[in-house]
């Protein structure tokens, strides 16, 4: 039994919001790859390859082919090994990208995970992530841009990947009314997510032309949740979930060849949000009030910036302060905003490096933030970038989107003494809200925001914050993709 939903959403969820499974350019001359917008698949897999074991799948989105996935699982002489495989075809601002990520595990009898790995590559470079548990630690090693940088973690008990997850359902007996609660590996944050499954009634599903009996189980995370239809063997024959997902069991052919539309789908389209009414000038708004609803347990927070009550969020842009204080910052309110994370590695020789180079001679706050900010605008290339985020491969390919610009700018001024963070949320552009991030400083007398990819100190007032937090916390955003709705009320300018 495989989780290619898991796999699917991870993915979407990285194009999104440049988080988990990341993005492959596959090379022109690679065989069965056309060129961008052509009806073909990812990659042509003879016939005798596609017949090959292991659970195929092909990846939907409201309809629409998006890729397929493949996964097996193996008995071995003291557990079970796990291998999964996607690959996906989207376009991000006109941009076609294919996706490909590999999971593998080797379990215990119990399915609870002994050491994993998960392959992510990118046009912005390969990262991986390995992980082995020993006793009740888990040791992480992820590599990016060459370089290997190494975390451990306390464990409450076991964990899984999310196919071993489902194993562990089914070994259970599945029957109505049964429910676990498992901590799944979440690569988007480093660290063990807890993910619950829910066993429910029986239902007839049709599969081609018969009807099928079938468990209904739900699955969520993260407050995502998603719907998966199991057969009498607790085999995957259906599943969906947010964004017009859904995944299907097919033939190992059916799911890599056949039914491929003439173009990838467009994903900032489907998960742009809905709002009423018009914004003139959006980049140069100071006020702005709008009504949210769908926020489901996303609770907006409330600042010195913004204030959200009911469900009212208004938002006043801040003002600079007229002075700011010496780097580096040395009270303790804040400190925790100057440590390094996984994503940002502020201890690396070239993030060191980096910072030095754009501070130049500025040494109080405020004067280091703007130089920051323009060497970051100035030394990134803007374009779609669907990854998991870090400081030492951004500085490596020096291009991205707005998550490589916020992470990049949060470790460099990290490193001069500044505190600062990255935040999510929304952003006007063009008649709708889109997903985004972007920078917070400490300047003294409150926190300034800073948007390197608009080139804004503070951020318009359009740029709605939802959450606090780097790329650890953003996919908590995507259980408001289909739900989340905007009214922009009186008194913003229309055009």
């Amino acid at each position: 039994m495989s989780g290619p939903f898991r796999i699917l959403r991870m993915v979407v969820v990285v194009a999104w919001v440049g988080l988990m499974i990341a993005l492959v350019r596959f090379p022109a001359d690679e065989p069965g790859v056309r060129e961008a917008g052509a009806a073909a698949p990812l990659v042509t897999l003879e016939p005798s390859e596609a017949r090959e074991g292991g659970d195929w799948s092909g990846l939907y989105m409201r309809g629409a082919k998006i890729g397929y996935a493949h996964s097996q699982v193996r008995p071995t002489r003291d557990g079970f090994t796990i291998e999964e495989t996607s690959a996906m075809r989207l376009t991000m601002l006109g941009k076609e990208q294919a996706v490909r990520a590999v999971t593998t595990a080797d379990t215990g009898p119990d399915w609870a995970v002994r050491t994993f790995a998960v392959t992510i590559d990118s046009d912005l470079g390969p990262l991986a992530v390995r992980g082995e548990v020993v006793g009740d630690m888990l040791r992480l090693h992820m590599t990016t841009a060459g370089e290997t940088t190494d975390q451990t973690l306390s464990l409450p008990g076991p964990i899984y990947v999310p196919s071993a997850a489902r194993e562990r359902l089914r070994s259970l007996g599945l029957r109505k009314g049964l429910r676990i609660e498992l901590p799944v590996f979440d690569p988007s944050a480093m660290q063990p997510t807890m993910t619950t499954l829910t066993v429910g009634d029986r239902e007839m599903i049709r599969i081609g032309s018969r009807d099928v009996a079938v468990w209904r189980v739900t699955e969520a995370m993260r407050g995502i949740e998603s719907v998966v239809w199991l057969d009498e063997g607790g085999r995957m024959l259906r599943e969906q979930g947010p964004m017009g997902l859904e995944v299907r069991r097919e033939s190992a052919a059916d799911a890599v060849n056949a039914g491929w539309t003439e173009a990838p789908v467009d994903l900032l389209g489907a998960v742009a949000v809905q709002v009423r009414g018009v914004v003139a000038a959006p980049r140069e708004l100071d006020r702005l009030e709008v009504r949210l609803s769908g926020l489901g347990a996303v609770l907006p927070p409330s600042d010195a910036r913004q204030r959200f009550d009911g469900d009212i969020l208004t938002v006043a842009r801040e003002s600079l302060p007229a002075e700011t204080y010496p780097l580096p910052y040395r009270g303790q309110a804040w400190a925790g905003e100057l440590v390094a994370t996984p994503f940002l590695q502020i201890d690396h020789p070239s993030v060191q490096a980096a910072a030095r180079a754009a501070l130049a001679e500025a040494r109080d706050a405020g004067g280091a933030t703007e130089r920051l900010r323009h060497w970051v605008r100035a030394n990134l290339r803007q374009q779609p970038a669907a990854t998991i985020p870090n400081a030492v491969q951004v500085l490596q390919t020096r291009v991205g989107d707005c998550n490589e610009h916020a992470v990049l700018f949060a470790a460099l001024a990290r490193v001069v003494g500044l505190p600062a963070r990255v935040v999510a949320g929304v952003v006007y552009v063009d008649g709708a809200f889109l997903y985004h991030a972007w920078n917070e400083v400490w300047l003294g007398h409150g926190w300034v925001t800073v948007d390197t990819a608009f080139d804004q100190m503070p951020a318009d007032a359009t740029h709605l914050k939802l959450i606090e937090g780097g790329p650890e916390t953003h996919a908590d955003l995507m259980a408001l993709v289909g739900s989340l709705s905007i009214e922009i009320l009186p008194g913003v300018p229309e055009g």
